[in-house]
């Protein structure tokens, strides 16, 4: 079985570019980088915001908690289950994790998700054998809607506009994405997330314009 230090995704603040953040509402880019140990981190009122998605219809959401620093943790370790963390030589889908909101003024034409790994110790290690791109995939599903779409492929724009998914995501809406932990791909440690890795997922919205 993965430990929880293999199987904990953790994300830090907002970084967001361009010069449009001048309280007018509208921005041009917004790069969003979390810590992850398999954790999301975003402020509801955000420009984009990030909060845990309803995984049940009844706003439960057993794989993401508020550890009450204004940011949202994704916990695939199973602390709050029950269980003890991922199938180890499987392939695991966690879908609607994570609700993010579009609270600018500009549509957001392009919803960029890369998970990334690494050692952590600042050594250069590099990553343990962990490759991202062949470990991490992601779900996407209309905010509220029982539909989902993907894997969309690490680093890749989760924006499809293929069949429930649009194109962009306008002012006011929202759309859920989920992730997906293959670790039936060669090359990942015998199936397994080796423990004292960091995992970081990075979010990037992007809008037409670049003013």
């Amino acid at each position: 079985m993965v430990n929880r230090r293999g199987a904990l995704i953790g994300l830090g603040g907002l970084v967001a570019g361009g010069g449009a953040l001048i309280g007018t509402g509208a921005f041009t880019t917004v790069t969003a980088e979390r810590t992850v140990n398999v954790q999301t981190a975003g402020d509801a009122n955000a420009f984009l915001a990030l909060g845990p998605a309803d995984r049940d219809g009844n706003g439960n959401n057993a794989y993401v908690a508020d550890p009450g620093d204004g940011t949202v943790e994704i916990a695939l370790d199973g602390s709050n289950t029950g269980a003890s963390g991922l199938n180890q030589n499987a392939r695991t889908t966690f879908r609607n994790l994570i609700t993010v909101t579009n609270n600018g003024t500009q549509a957001v034409e392009s919803l960029t998700l890369t998970m990334s790994v690494s050692t952590g110790n600042g050594n250069g290690n590099g990553n343990a054998g962990v490759d991202a791109n062949d470990t991490f995939e992601f779900t996407v599903s209309p905010a509220g809607g029982n539909s989902s779409e993907g894997p969309v492929a690490n680093g890749n724009d989760i924006l499809t506009g293929n069949n429930s998914i649009p194109d962009t995501l306008n002012s006011g809406s929202s759309i859920n994405f989920g992730l997906v932990v293959d670790l039936l791909a060669g090359g990942n440690n015998g199936g397994n997330l080796p423990g004292g890795l960091s995992y970081t997922l990075t979010i990037e919205a992007q809008t037409a314009n670049s003013n």
